[in-house]
């Protein structure tokens, strides 16, 4: 929690915080199963998404990038997934298929 200090401004103390560490087992490309669905979302709009992938949080955030280029469309990585935004399997599919991922 965030506390006021005398005349110093805010400091953090991080015994307050809670540290939550999630240890997540990194595989390789060749061993990954991608899953890949599309969603319906609010007003028709349709979300790609890619489950299932072993990676930490910063590399899943590089793959989202390199898809949303790859793919030309926007997306985000969220809760352990890929978004991407429209119906993009076949690009997607393409794109992990030249990568050397596995794909269900």
């Amino acid at each position: 929690m965030s506390k006021r200090t005398n005349g110093q401004g805010w400091s953090l103390n991080t015994s307050d915080t809670q540290q939550v560490t999630q240890q997540t087992e990194i595989k390789p490309p060749e061993k990954q199963r991608a899953v890949f669905a599309v969603e319906k979302r609010k007003k028709g709009k349709k979300v790609t998404l890619i489950k299932n992938l072993a990676l930490s949080d910063a590399d899943l955030k590089d793959l989202a990038r390199t898809l949303k280029t790859a793919c030309g469309t926007g997306g985000t990585a969220r809760d352990g997934e890929i978004e991407l935004q429209g119906d993009c399997r076949d690009r997607a599919r393409i794109w992990f298929e030249k990568n050397g991922y596995g794909l269900k």
